[in-house]
């Protein structure tokens, strides 16, 4: 932003400051507006938004310190700087804690007031430029103008000021950890840890260990201490995925955690105290799960004090055009190809399916026709199977003979297949579980089940 499209309001009764600042800031590019009193500086920041305030502390109607409290009051405030004698710097620093940005002493040099304004607007826009990041990172693709949508950003973006525990539902791929991660980075913990843990991913006899971290010597094989994911998001937020797939037996010691805001490491003695905002999701509903007595009541109302329902791809099929475009760029980047368009067979085909598998299934999707599409343009047939089992036309007689030794079992067929993909993707799981068209806590399951390290 150059400096003509600041604005930068003066606040002092003295004529000889108010001159000197309004010539020096003008000189310098800014639109630059000046008043005498602190009511006139509170109207005129009232009638024309302001990007930066210089504000003396002693004013004849109100102090300086009170026109910094109520600019600091507005939904979107300007950055201040307190303008003060050297025998009120002390009161300076109290301004600063209400939010001040910066304060100068009097006398000072026309080179002095251009680099603490200009200091202080550039930081200003850095702060900006971080918050829109963070803002990007936090909605990730979250992506769509649909009324669900809409409804889904704005409860995130009320929710987010708020501490309290949430839990998040909806169907597996609908992007729960994507709302976990905005809530995160919107809310005041945002420059905190968010720390993400998959309870169905874990087997029983580790996830405790994962959570509350072991004592050397807590078990076998535990040869050295380890820290838990709770200390590791101190101060953040830990996301619980898929909780309803938390054992019962480990369920108590959650609930202990929530009540006590301490955790006890496995084979330990003393308690540690954790600040930390627990998000919960699951695809499974867990009041049936209480009533199966497969999921503690007072546990689910524990981490069930917000929820919050994704809504399917289903429910908001006028996104899959942004969807499908915003998937086709990121995987052309991945694949280091130039972009990818989506033509309207494609995009017809796109919308007209039931996408059991939600955003997940269409990504993947997408991705797949991006690797092997040979032009720069996806057609409805770069979606269809090649090679898949349900278009295979092949009988039992003309299938290849083979001595019952030489057979391979469908487990071992599966494990081949997922160690050559795991090759072919370099070992990155994400890639891997969209090649095969699963998502990765399946994929982790397989690898589990198969002992593939």
């Amino acid at each position: 932003m150059s400096a003509a499209q600041h604005r930068i309001l003066v606040i002092d009764d003295e004529r000889g400051i108010r001159s000197l600042c309004g010539d020096v800031l003008r000189r310098a590019g800014y639109d630059t507006e000046v008043a005498e009193t602190g009511k006139g500086g509170l109207s005129a920041a009232a009638a024309k938004p302001v990007d930066l305030v210089l504000c003396d502390i002693n004013l004849p109607d109100i102090d300086g310190l009170q026109v910094l409290t109520q600019l600091m009051e507005r939904d979107t405030p300007p950055t201040v700087i307190l303008i003060t004698a050297y025998p009120s710097v002390d009161t300076a620093v109290r301004g600063m804690k209400i939010g001040a940005r910066d304060y100068i002493t009097k006398p000072f040099t026309p080179d002095e007031l251009r680099m603490v304004a200009q200091r202080a607007l550039e930081e200003d826009a850095l702060r900006r430029e971080n918050r829109d990041l963070r803002e990007e990172l936090a909605y990730g693709n979250l992506v769509g103008e649909s009324e669900p949508m809409a409804e889904l950003r704005s409860t995130i973006a009320v929710v987010s000021r708020s501490d309290a525990n949430v839990l998040v539902t909806g169907e597996s791929g609908t992007g729960k950890e994507l709302v976990a991660r905005a809530l995160h980075y919107q809310g005041v913990r945002s420059t905190a840890p968010f720390v993400p843990v998959n309870c169905g991913a874990l087997v029983d006899n580790l996830l405790e260990s994962e959570l509350f971290g072991h004592v050397r010597g807590a078990f076998t094989g535990a040869e050295q201490a380890k820290r838990g994911l709770f200390l590791t998001a101190n101060g953040g937020t830990l996301f619980l995925d898929e909780v309803g797939e938390l054992p019962l037996q480990l369920q108590p010691k959650l609930l202990r955690v929530l009540q006590d805001g301490e955790i006890k490491p496995v084979g330990g003695v003393d308690s540690t105290r954790v600040d930390v905002r627990l998000i919960a999701a699951t695809n499974r509903d867990l009041s049936k799960a209480v009533a199966d007595g497969t999921f503690r009541e007072d546990l689910f109302y524990r981490l069930n004090v917000i929820a919050i329902e994704v809504p399917a791809l289903r429910d908001r099929r006028d996104d899959i055009p942004l969807l499908a475009e915003y998937f086709a760029d990121r995987a052309a980047l991945r694949a280091r190809r130039g972009r990818v368009d989506i033509d309207d067979t494609a995009m017809a085909w796109l919308k007209n399916q039931a996408w059991h598998g939600n955003v997940r299934e269409l990504e993947n999707a997408i991705e797949r026709a991006v690797v092997l599409a040979a032009g720069n343009t996806l057609t409805a047939e770069d979606f269809q199977p090649r090679g898949s089992f349900e278009h295979t036309s092949v009988t039992t007689e003309q299938a290849p003979a083979a001595s019952p030794d030489e057979m391979l079992s469908l487990d071992d067929i599966e494990r081949i297949h997922i160690l050559r993909v795991l090759k072919a993707c370099g070992g990155q799981k994400t890639k891997a579980s969209a090649i095969l068209g699963i998502n990765r806590t399946t994929l982790w399951k397989k690898l589990r089940q198969y002992g593939i390290e």
